[in-house]
């Protein structure tokens, strides 16, 4: 898969992950979703900071090329599931931590994402969601994402009213790819949003 070959893709998704590791503060003990794990690159950064991940995609390709990975390093704490917002939440079991890197975009709903990831939440759990600034469509083509990118404040609105407290949010990343309308080489800057669930 070509995220995995990218030097700018890999440190960009380090960067995100290392943001999330050090605001969600892992102690070893918790249960992990990566919702929209795609290659499990992010999964993988919190391998050793958790103690299971469940790693959920829509395609079932990512899935297979993430097992794939994982049976190579006989990595046995990261579970693959073909899931998404919309499927049957009563096939997962409670989280203590939710991340999204770069997934949001493409849910249709973002409302009822929230809702979701709030039900999926253990009381005291948190999410960490790393997405985009708005970009004009300049970030993706047309037909490969729903929102391009989000207003800050908008999106925290929208999670506050699904129920979660404490929202935080600021810019850890940038995603370097060509303009999906000019071409030229641009930067789109990448924003960490953390929100709780009461205890």
């Amino acid at each position: 898969m070509r995220w995995d070959k990218e030097p700018g893709r890999l440190n960009m998704t380090h960067q995100i992950a290392q943001a999330m590791l050090n605001r969600t503060s892992p102690r070893g003990n918790e249960v992990l979703l990566d919702y929209g794990t795609g290659t499990g690159l992010i999964a993988l950064e919190f391998l050793y900071s958790v103690k299971k991940i469940v790693a959920v995609d829509s395609s079932k390709d990512m899935l297979t090329f993430l097992q794939k990975k994982l049976n190579a390093d006989s990595i046995t704490t990261i579970e693959p599931l073909e899931w998404s917002i919309g499927s049957d939440p009563s096939q997962l079991p409670e989280f203590d931590i939710i991340i999204v890197s770069l997934t949001l975009h493409h849910v249709p709903d973002t409302s009822q994402a929230a809702e979701v990831f709030y039900s999926l939440l253990k009381p005291g759990g948190i999410i960490a969601i790393a997405d985009l600034d708005p970009d004009n469509g300049e970030s993706h083509e047309p037909e490969m994402t729903v929102h391009h990118g989000f207003v800050r404040e908008d999106l925290m609105e929208i999670f506050k009213k699904a129920g979660f407290t404490t929202i935080q949010i600021d810019s850890v990343a940038t995603l370097a790819k060509e303009s999906s309308k000019t071409g030229v080489l641009k930067e789109f800057p990448i924003f960490l949003m953390i929100a709780h669930k009461d205890k």
